[in-house]
């Protein structure tokens, strides 16, 4: 069976209840077990996932986590002693200061940096950095520094705060991710400016420790293929498969694990990225 790569699971089938407005899941709209509005679904079928976790191939599970708490951390406890492959956690960094527990076992831990997350402060990420390293030695932390607005952009691009977030000595890699799909400002003009006001970083830390957003490294860039973001989550008679997490609507809807398996099997990328840069 070929390998899907990284797998990702969200425990939420609808938009959490952290509520960022740009969020791919609100596209989500063909998840019928998925309730909007930051709703959990009654039953994330836990047991069909675990058993598909057991036959899919693939390099590692993502798994994004919001709050509840109480509803997020056996479900996440469940996932990591079924997967087959290393597990990474993709959270915020609020949640994460207050659980730091939820991450043994883990193999990376993403924390999402926006403006909808409170002020970013490097100083305050480090601290918070550090704290769960020494919780958790062997943790790989990530920062997902996403460009959710020109605001934003700017401060990350013009006024150093991406450089700095990458000399976090406690922070192992940040990736610079755009929102999907693209807002009209985000265009390929924007993009070439980035990288040309960018281009000292680059040289030093591009994929070392600063890693670009996939379509911009895939589509605009050509540096390599698309990653192929498989996604599983919650749907009424089963899970829903995404052949890209990013996409609105899903591929199909399993029942079962067999059914998921046969239907995976010689799975390959897409073969053009669902979002066009302009």
């Amino acid at each position: 069976m070929t390998t899907l790569g990284t797998l990702s699971i969200h425990l939420d089938g609808a938009p959490c209840a952290v509520g960022c407005n740009f969020c791919y899941l609100g596209s989500r709209r063909d998840d019928p077990g998925a309730r909007p509005g930051g709703a959990r679904p009654d039953q994330l079928r836990l047991p069909l996932v675990a058993e598909a976790l057991g036959t899919l191939r693939y390099d590692e599970l993502a798994v994004a986590i919001s709050e509840p708490l109480d509803e997020a951390a056996p479900r996440l406890h469940a996932l990591v002693a079924a997967a087959r492959a290393p597990v990474a956690v993709t959270t915020t960094p609020q949640l994460a200061r207050r659980a730091p527990e939820l991450f043994g076992g883990v193999a990376r831990l993403n924390l999402s940096i926006d403006s909808h997350k409170g002020v970013v402060e490097p100083a305050r990420i480090e601290t918070l950095a550090a704290s769960l390293r020494a919780a958790h030695p062997t943790l790989e932390i990530v920062l997902l520094a996403t460009l959710d607005t020109p605001e934003f952009a700017t401060r990350l691009v013009d006024d150093g705060l991406l450089a700095a977030l990458v000399a976090l000595p406690s922070v192992d890699k940040v990736a610079l991710n755009a929102l999907k799909p693209p807002p009209p400002w985000c265009d390929r003009a924007f993009w070439m400016r980035a990288l040309g006001r960018l281009q000292p970083l680059l040289a030093t830390a591009l994929d070392t420790r600063l890693f670009l957003d996939c379509y911009v490294a895939a589509r605009l860039l050509h540096l390599g293929g698309c990653p192929a973001r498989a996604d599983l989550s919650p749907a009424a008679g089963g899970v829903a498969f995404r052949s890209c997490v990013y996409q609105p609507s899903a591929d199909f809807v399993a029942a079962d694990a067999a059914t998921l398996a046969a239907r995976l099997d010689g799975f390959t990328a897409p073969a053009a990225c669902p979002f066009a840069i302009t």
